[in-house]
């Protein structure tokens, strides 16, 4: 009897992954593929399309030597959000992607903001005006490369240029869409003319939009050749990698969240009624007709600048024995603000930097890295204010992909966030994302039933290695008066950081 298998691919910041699954959510197969992206100047960041697609083709060729890939009933791509891919009328890109994490058009986000007037843009998109956003990345793009702009025949987003090349079909989901502020009308689901004149393009560069669950295409005879699939396979839309998360670790309803602690860190809560606050990135979910409220800060990156500056070789094991085995009495003043490329929300201040304050010498290494991750953790409380400032109140988190596999660290955000908290990622691998990017792919083939089957491919997968959290009552009071006292630092520190420059071609 053939076993029917589903193929999810996501589109990360430093590599492109892959893994097959089962129909229940058992690992088949999975690979990696390093694909690191570039920063030519300060607060920039780019990577080369074509490179994610070879590493595509690499890793979906990999888990074909141990799933069979005729088996495949449908493929699902994720990928980071959001990212700015132009291309030609040929599909191909016609320069590098202009990554999420990019924020070099502070003042294209300035203009975009007074072209539209107080308030416009979250009236538009739901979201205020920021470099963050994919609008203020083509208004950029418009007023330093406009040859670019003037050979571009769509703009596209991380996972969907994979998706073209899968399939000859270029899409934008509701979950990167909401991400193009100004560009995209929240409330209608369309995009918004008056958007593209603010940011100073046609609307006809705005591929159509789709459900991230819709087959909007079919596996090529050219992507066959390249990747090993049957020619014919559906491919989805695909969506954000945040959003494919949090459906991966079964959070589709109001009251319960999830953790994404990839290179960014994501505190998703998903909404039934578009309750936006700019202060957070709001955006829509994926399989599931639910709106999606994001608090992001830097996570794995973060953790991985402190390993590469403070303990370069030393095992994450190591790091981890040593913070956990620091007396947090010792810690009573020592705070970190993670700040280290601005801070999206809820404080949205490019001008932001990095503190360690507090620090003396009995301090060593395990304390700085304990109180990073409380700091990370602290970010992840302040969007979760925010949140409950607005009615909404959490009963369970869920934590998901790789830096959530420290047991310390998930008991550092349970404390933070006053929270229980389960560890969704199965000891066999493949992450929420990629959960989340099959789990596309089945409902769109109809294979599965819709969103809640996935609480049931997160039993069956973490059966036997599902952790769970629950707040210390004083390491939350500490956490609550750690908290209190950042506020008052970032407000001291805010003054004296230097503003960026802006950056120039």
């Amino acid at each position: 009897m053939t076993q029917t298998t589903l193929l999810g691919v996501d589109v990360g910041t430093t590599g492109v992954r892959a893994a097959v699954f089962d129909v229940r959510g058992g690992v088949v197969a999975q690979a990696t593929e390093a694909c690191p992206y570039q920063a030519p100047a300060a607060g920039w960041a780019e990577a080369d399309p074509q490179a994610w697609w070879k590493a595509a083709c690499a890793v979906i060729g990999r888990v074909g030597l141990q799933a069979r890939l005729a088996h495949v009933a449908a493929v699902g791509v994720t990928g980071q959000a959001p990212t700015l891919v132009p291309i030609d009328a040929n599909g191909s890109a016609i320069r590098r992607a202009i990554l999420w994490l990019d924020v070099r058009a502070h003042a294209e986000a300035r203009a975009i903001d007074a072209a539209l007037g107080p308030g416009g843009a979250e009236a538009i998109g739901g979201n205020r005006m920021h470099a963050y956003y994919l609008g203020a990345k083509v208004a950029w793009l418009r007023a330093h490369e406009r040859d670019v702009v003037d050979r571009a025949a769509l703009f596209l987003q991380s996972h969907a240029f994979i998706v073209l090349r899968l399939t000859g079909e270029a899409t934008c989901d509701l979950s990167t869409a909401m991400l193009c502020t100004p560009l995209f009308d929240a409330r209608a689901r369309a995009w918004s003319e008056a958007g593209a004149r603010a940011v100073g393009i046609p609307a006809r560069l705005l591929p159509r939009t789709a459900a991230a669950h819709d087959v909007v295409g079919a596996v090529t005879s050219a992507a066959a050749a390249a990747t090993g699939l049957r020619e014919g396979t559906p491919v989805v839309a695909g969506g954000g990698d945040f959003a494919a998360s949090a459906l991966g670790a079964g959070v589709i309803d109001e009251g319960e969240a999830c953790l994404m602690l990839g290179t960014a860190g994501n505190l998703l809560m998903p909404m039934e009624t578009a309750r936006f606050d700019a202060r957070l990135i709001n955006s829509h979910h994926v399989g599931c007709d639910r709106w999606l409220s994001l608090g992001g800060t830097l996570c794995g990156a973060a953790l991985e600048w402190f390993r590469g500056a403070c303990a370069p070789g030393v095992a994450w094991d190591t790091l981890e024995t040593e913070a956990s085995a620091v007396d947090t009495h010792a810690l009573a003043d020592l705070m970190i603000l993670p700040y280290f490329q601005g801070e999206r929300t809820p404080i949205w201040d490019e001008r932001a930097r990095g503190v360690i304050s507090g620090i003396d010498r009995t301090h060593q290494r395990g304390h700085l890295y304990r109180a990073l991750l409380e700091g990370i953790a602290l970010g992840f409380r302040h969007c979760l204010a925010v949140a409950e400032e607005n009615g909404a109140r959490f009963g369970r988190v869920v934590a998901a992909n790789g830096a959530g596999k420290s047991a310390l660290f998930r008991q550092v955000l349970a404390d933070a966030l006053g929270l229980p908290l389960t560890w969704s990622d199965a000891a066999d691998g493949g992450g929420a994302t990629l959960v989340g990017a099959a789990l596309l792919a089945g409902i769109g083939a109809g294979v599965l039933a819709g969103a809640p089957v996935a609480r049931t491919w997160r039993a069956d997968r973490d059966r036997s290695t599902i952790a769970r959290h629950v707040p210390e009552p004083l390491a939350h009071a500490r956490l609550c008066d750690v908290f209190s006292r950042r506020q008052v630092l970032y407000a001291a520190m805010r003054p004296r950081a230097p503003a960026r420059a802006e950056a120039s071609t």
